[in-house]
């Protein structure tokens, strides 16, 4: 399972969790199979009027985002595409990695 982890640094295990999907500066991606975690500066492009954010971010191939908030825009789109968007009350990656049995669904987006 790949999970796609919005954060503030790029600080490994240690990066501090974004309040916000889409204004994070750099992405965390996690692979459960091997644990391997790799850190990715947030280069989406916005005013893209051919792929929005959530389809450029399909390119990391994520199973699951977690996210302590997004826009109900993404979170549609993203469950058109099948991937489960996840929260929780954590503060740095290693928090989430340690929890992902007690991650909860992120159904409700803030207003952006």
């Amino acid at each position: 399972m790949r999970i796609l982890i919005a954060i503030n640094e790029n600080n490994g295990k240690e990066s501090v969790l974004s309040e916000h999907f889409g204004h994070c500066p750099y992405f965390a991606i996690y692979e459960t199979e091997n644990k391997k975690l790799e850190i990715v500066k947030n280069e989406l492009d916005h005013s893209d009027k051919n792929m929005t954010p959530v389809d450029q971010t399909m390119k990391f191939r994520p199973d699951v985002v977690f996210s302590k908030g997004m826009g109900q825009r993404a979170i549609s789109l993203f469950n058109e595409k099948d991937v489960e968007i996840s929260t929780g009350d954590y503060n740095t990656v290693e928090e989430v990695l340690d929890n992902l049995e007690n991650l909860g669904e992120l159904d409700v987006g803030c207003e952006y």
